[in-house]
């Protein structure tokens, strides 16, 4: 269901007159939370990959930490929407004297790409900039979560002013769920049990929550048998079980691992 950016294209004057309005909001949410360490390392941009990852001079590949991009579309599938846009951005905010990384506590992926924040020559966070302009999703995957108050308050400021990928975006309703990926959800709670150290959450539709025991402790409080009923919007990386093959009888397809409060919220 991905559309190109030309389908969704937004009025870029009004747009850009938005983001310049917001300019002073993003600068104090980033002075409070996105301070650049004093050991950030001074790199050099060679090539913007997409809107969320780059490739440094000295080889290395970077996937910026805290913000999703829209994903560019590849082998015949369309982009989706404002992910051109995001890639453009980024290679817009690159082009600054002075780029500097900052690596998270866990520094690399499964890919091998060093997992870092980027900041420009004010000392301004790359990252806090595509969100406060609606060019991606806030994300936060333990232990990189340094700045994540920083992107939440970037987001933030995008979905009120209905910025970028914010001007279409609806919360999609798990009965609409039909693939794995990274999806912005809404679904009701429909029970929750505990096996062993692993909390699960059933909602009402294909998908159930997962909650290991290494990250329960990152939540004030968690779901129990009087959540029953409540909305919850969540967001992240959701997996497709049925693609393991064989899946259990009772089960239901779709898993997401929720690691931090930013992925689930009481509407």
């Amino acid at each position: 269901m991905a559309l190109s950016d030309r389908k969704k294209a937004p009025h870029w004057g009004a747009f850009f007159v938005v983001c310049f309005l917001l300019l002073p909001s993003v600068a104090q949410a980033q002075d409070a939370n996105c301070v650049m360490p004093a050991d950030a390392e001074a790199v050099v941009s060679q090539r913007v990959t997409d809107g969320d990852t780059l490739r440094l001079q000295d080889g290395r590949r970077v996937r910026l930490i805290g913000v999703n991009a829209p994903e560019l579309g590849r082998n015949g599938k369309a982009s989706e929407p404002y992910a051109q846009a995001a890639k453009r951005r980024l290679q817009a905010l690159v082009q600054t004297p002075h780029l500097y990384l900052v690596t998270g506590s866990e520094a690399t992926d499964r890919y091998g790409r060093t997992l870092g924040h980027l900041f420009n020559d004010k000392g301004r966070n790359l990252e806090a900039q595509l969100l406060a302009e609606g060019m991606g999703y806030a994300v936060a995957i333990p232990p990189n979560t340094t700045l994540v108050d920083c992107h939440i308050a970037a987001e933030k400021l995008a979905r009120d002013a209905h910025l970028g990928l914010w001007q279409s975006q609806r919360v999609t309703p798990l009965s609409e769920l039909g693939s794995g990926g990274f999806h912005l959800l809404r679904g009701k709670v429909s029970a929750v049990n505990n096996a062993g150290s692993t909390l699960w959450v059933d909602l009402d539709g294909p998908l159930t929550l997962r909650f290991t025991a290494a990250d329960r402790s990152a939540f004030a409080a968690l779901p129990d048998s009087s959540w029953v009923g409540e909305e919850l919007e969540l967001r992240g990386w959701v997996i497709d079980r049925q693609s393991w093959g064989g899946m259990r009888p009772g089960y239901r397809r779709f898993m997401l691992n929720v690691r931090h409060p930013l992925q689930m919220r009481r509407r």
